[in-house]
């Protein structure tokens, strides 16, 4: 058994790293695109934004470290649900546990992830934001509740997307709208207590509001309500399993 579990992580690492190698291949930049994106995505809204919401420094980093943490969200919830139909000739001719394709679409944007976290580190470094161990390991923490919400997020519906293949277009639209009720542009606190609420439905709000005042101000924001959030991510990983075991069966009936 414990063979069989190696073997199995092991072909999920070897999936994960050619994606990793193939992503860029055969662009012209190559791996520089990793960077570069988040990058891109910064400085526009940086300019766009930075005159409009007055915060120096911090506001800068708030905004990049939203937008690195929004695109591992979305580029990790993308990928996980087209994995089947994206590794269709494994799945429709090597019999292997189902959940292996997922997590290896998964750890293939974590890669992407792990580089991006390096070079938002260089950031704070440069701006002269440097929160203590304590608050980057707790920024750690809502890094790995993000991937736990992509993971959780990808057994739901990979299974379901070769059946429904219109999908991944609404979960386009959805990431549109999702990146907006972010507080990833602007700060939480000018909205309406009413908004605000209404604003947490989306998960990444809550992380990246919890994010931005642990790394950017070195502050706490009720640790209650981390282990509330904390319990229904765990909660919702576990369904995710039962529902994915079931669900996947026959998956390659329909790709």
């Amino acid at each position: 058994m414990r063979n069989e579990k190696e073997n199995s992580w092991q072909i999920v690492w070897i999936l994960a790293k050619t994606d990793f190698k193939l992503r860029y291949q055969s662009s012209l930049l190559g791996f520089l695109w990793v960077i570069l994106k988040p990058l891109s995505t910064f400085a526009i809204l940086s300019l766009v934004f930075t005159n409009v919401f007055k915060g120096g420094h911090a506001y800068s980093m708030g905004m990049f470290t939203g937008i690195i943490l929004w695109n591992f969200f979305s580029e990790g919830t993308m990928a996980g649900m087209i994995s089947f139909s994206m590794k269709s000739h494994i799945v429709k001719k090597i019999f292997i546990p189902r959940w292996i394709i997922v997590v290896a679409s998964s750890i293939n944007v974590l890669l992407n992830f792990i580089i991006n976290l390096f070079v938002l580190a260089i950031f704070y470094i440069i701006y002269g934001i440097t929160p203590g161990i304590p608050y980057i390991l707790i920024g750690l923490y809502y890094c790995l509740l993000t991937y736990l919400i992509v993971v959780t997020f990808s057994f739901f519906i990979a299974p379901l997307f070769p059946k429904l293949r219109d999908l991944n277009q609404i979960w386009e639209v959805i990431l549109v709208a999702g990146f907006y009720t972010a507080p990833i542009i602007y700060p939480m606190e000018i909205m309406p207590p009413h908004v605000q609420t209404l604003l947490y439905l989306n998960p990444m709000t809550f992380i990246i509001v919890h994010i931005k005042s642990v790394l950017i101000n070195q502050q706490f924001i009720f640790p209650f309500h981390d282990l509330i959030f904390t319990l229904i991510v765990i909660l919702g990983f576990i369904a995710s399993l039962f529902v994915f075991k079931k669900t996947s069966r026959r998956v390659a009936e329909y790709i």
